[in-house]
């Protein structure tokens, strides 16, 4: 796992496991002033676990903005995943381009594979937003 996610971590106080699990991963709020624990599904590789830890970062970040229950309103549910798979594709466009990689020869389409998304229009607009920043 790369520093910064290391340092994104012990910024927001979560402790990180990896465990057999049914799915990707999730986040289990600490109780009693134990901190949060980050649970990655084990089976994954590196890359695929930087992207459920960016992931579920996102659901840290944004879900105390999103109105209603996740279980069950359903409203709910796909705002707080979208705004957590837009934290996972902002981040790794950044991490994208601060490796060296050039916008002119950025194929959005590569990149969201390589990422394992498959919201394309989500990787078009964070990769329009350095067009800008030139």
């Amino acid at each position: 796992m790369d520093t910064e996610l290391k340092k994104i971590l012990k910024e927001s106080h979560i402790r990180l496991e990896f465990a057999p699990l049914h799915c990707p991963g999730l986040l289990v709020h600490g109780k009693d002033n134990k901190p949060d624990v980050m649970i990655v599904n084990s089976s994954y590789d590196d890359e695929q676990a930087k992207n459920v830890i960016l992931h579920e970062l996102g659901h840290m970040m944004y879900d105390k903005d999103v109105q209603g229950d996740y279980q069950s309103d359903d409203c709910a549910h796909t705002c707080s995943e979208h705004s957590a798979n837009s934290f996972l594709i902002h981040e790794r466009v950044k991490q994208y381009f601060a490796l060296g990689n050039d916008l002119q020869t950025a194929n959005w389409l590569n990149f969201a594979q390589s990422i394992g998304t498959k919201d394309y229009f989500q990787v078009q607009e964070e990769l329009s937003k350095y067009k800008f920043e030139e």
